[in-house]
């Protein structure tokens, strides 16, 4: 009978074991620069969504209809026009994956470049954003940015690169003359969306 016990004690752990590793490990997806608009275009706070829509990220997708982006691809012989040849996508839509010729279930490719592709896919950002709205959590309680990605130059350089055929090796200029193709500080302050009540 002891026997039985610890084994059924030793199942039950178990069983919860795998149900907290489920939930710890469960897994953000990309909702949508729409969803993240909800809460980050306010003006008092930078109007982020807003200032992204200026940007080259957000064209991304529609510059692959350009007449420069078909004369690309009829030099690289590609099977089909840019903005439905997977080479391509993978650098001009957020979280495209090229291996399956698909964009994530609720990523529209004609939003380009939007938040998630820099600051990570934010279903779970967002999860934590109703918390606070259903009182479930205090604001205070939320660590805002653990669901976020750090925006890596690693992250850039997957697009970024010698391989794309719009890289310009001069394109930046080094605090001591040199020139390159990709300089991520100079970069990143291209694409800043600063909140003004967090710089105070």
């Amino acid at each position: 009978m002891k026997v039985i016990q610890q084994c059924l004690a030793a199942a039950l752990m178990l069983v919860l074991a795998s149900a907290a590793v489920q939930a710890q490990d469960k897994a953000a997806e990309y909702v949508g620069p729409d969803q993240c608009k909800v809460c980050h275009n306010k003006k008092p706070e930078g109007a982020q969504w807003t200032v992204w829509k200026t940007m080259k990220h957000a064209k991304a997708f529609e510059s692959l209809k350009s007449e420069a982006a078909l004369k690309i691809a009829a030099e690289r012989k590609l099977a089909k026009p840019p903005s439905e040849s997977p080479e391509c996508l993978k650098c001009h839509v957020t979280g495209y994956d090229a291996a399956k010729a698909a964009a994530p279930a609720r990523i529209k490719p004609e939003d380009g470049l939007s938040c998630e592709n820099c600051h990570g896919p934010g279903s779970l950002h967002i999860t934590d954003a109703k918390d606070v709205v259903a009182k479930k959590k205090t604001a205070e309680e939320v660590d805002w940015k653990a669901h976020l990605a750090a925006i890596e130059e690693a992250r850039c350089l997957e697009c970024h690169n010698e391989e794309s055929p719009t890289w310009n090796p001069e394109q930046f200029t080094k605090a001591d003359g040199t020139k390159t193709g990709f300089d991520f500080e100079q970069a990143k302050k291209l694409t800043e969306h600063p909140n003004p009540l967090k710089a105070k």
